[in-house]
């Protein structure tokens, strides 16, 4: 790698110290939501000491655009903050993570693109849904991958985590019914996490048992405590500068 001290596949690392953690002294998974941290490294330092003052949290998910430039040195800079939360924490690949050879480190940094793990028997899937990046191409996302993990009949529920969501002109079009239409045909699928569009959206767009919930942007103080419970999800709005 071009630094040797760089950290070196983030999420594995976490998802390590996830599992090691399981099981938690209750049967409800509690996650802090927000995404975008990109410049906003002030704004970081005051959310991960909020997140760290929320009892029982099991994770810190982190919706993308981690870097604004796909520069090493932001993701150095955002990682060094991150680390301060006293919870394991993940990350998916948002469309400015991509930008010059930011695949490349991203992989590197926190691992693959596509990746997922069960947790309380809930399955995570984090998965790159920057279809504006590959030029639309109609490969990303990868719903073979998607519809694999959902074969697991294991998983008490699944939970989709990416990027862009697929209500929006940077996910590849042709794509988008088919992946609603994926992540719905299962009626464990119960959320849908995404970024992007920097403010908050929690709404049921198809007759199924998916709810898409878009975090806001770090830049604006308000970010989303889920507590999920038999597989029924509540919110709470926290204020980072409170």
């Amino acid at each position: 790698s071009s630094m040797p001290d760089m950290p070196e596949q983030v999420n594995l690392v976490n998802m390590a110290r996830l599992a090691a953690r399981e099981p938690f002294d209750d049967d409800t998974v509690t996650i802090v939501f927000t995404g975008e941290p990109q410049r906003f490294y002030e704004e970081q330092e005051a959310i991960v000491a909020k997140a760290n003052s929320i009892p029982n949290v099991d994770l810190f998910i982190l919706a993308g655009d981690i870097a604004d430039f796909g520069l090493l040195q932001e993701f150095l800079w955002t990682h060094e903050r991150m680390e301060r939360l006293t919870m394991p924490w993940l990350a998916v690949v948002g469309n400015h993570d991509l930008q010059a050879n930011g695949a490349l480190i991203f992989q590197e940094f926190f691992g693959p693109l596509d990746f997922c793990f069960t947790y309380k028997g809930y399955k995570f899937l984090f998965h790159d849904t920057n279809g504006r990046e590959y030029g639309h191409n109609g490969t990303v996302p990868r719903l073979d991958w998607l519809a694999a993990q959902m074969a697991d009949t294991m998983a008490d529920h699944f939970i989709g985590v990416s990027h862009v969501p697929p209500f929006n002109g940077d996910f590849d079009p042709a794509l988008a019914q088919p992946y609603m239409d994926q992540l719905g045909s299962d009626p464990r699928t119960i959320l849908s996490l995404h970024g992007h569009t920097g403010s908050y959206v929690d709404e049921h767009l198809n007759s199924d048992s998916v709810r898409y919930i878009v975090c806001n942007a770090m830049a604006w103080p308000e970010f989303l405590v889920l507590r999920v419970h038999n597989g029924a999800v509540s919110t709470q709005v926290m204020n980072y500068m409170e």
